[in-house]
């Protein structure tokens, strides 16, 4: 295994190693994600300088290349079924401030800056909160409660006539 402290350039052609042994993903220096059978690999995206947490997406080969090549957050949406920059309608891009990934690498956390958006302040939820989440669940009773007193902004300010994400 090599120093600890050495690093791989990231170049404009990224390439992901391919996943040959338990000590290689654990405790090696190559990145070997490791997506699921939809291709799609878990997102938790915080604010670096809070800590809160600002949502969970999930990422494609093309979504983990972009972020890691742009320093932005790029997502899949599953319920739209394209690649998405966040921040791209909204103005409310994700800056990256920090990437890991989990042990067995099939999971990623980004620490984000937020920028703030044409009709916005700083935040990231589409319904107009600054963290996707907003509510709490009461345990034992599953009552959900709100944990951000109001909307960050306006989201038909923000959006306009873009449609909706959330898919029943």
């Amino acid at each position: 295994m090599s120093n600890p402290t050495d690093q791989s350039p990231v170049t404009d052609a990224l390439s992901f190693a391919p996943r040959t042994s338990v000590e290689q993903v654990e405790e090696g220096h190559d990145l070997a994600p490791k997506f699921d059978g939809d291709g799609l690999i878990a997102c938790v995206t915080t604010d670096a300088s809070s800590g809160e947490v600002l949502m969970l997406g999930y990422m494609n080969r093309d979504a983990l290349e972009k972020t890691i090549l742009t320093g932005e957050a790029h997502y899949w949406s599953r319920s739209r079924k394209v690649l998405w920059h966040k921040g791209a309608t909204s103005g409310l891009v994700q800056r990256v401030v920090e990437m890991r990934i989990d042990d067995d690498q099939d999971a990623v956390w980004l620490r984000v800056s937020l920028s703030a958006g044409k009709h916005a302040a700083p935040a990231s939820c589409h319904v107009g909160y600054r963290s996707c989440f907003y509510r709490t669940v009461e345990l034992q009773t599953g009552r959900i409660r709100y944990a951000e007193a109001e909307k960050t902004f306006d989201p038909n300010l923000v959006y306009g006539d873009a449609p909706n994400p959330t898919i029943l």
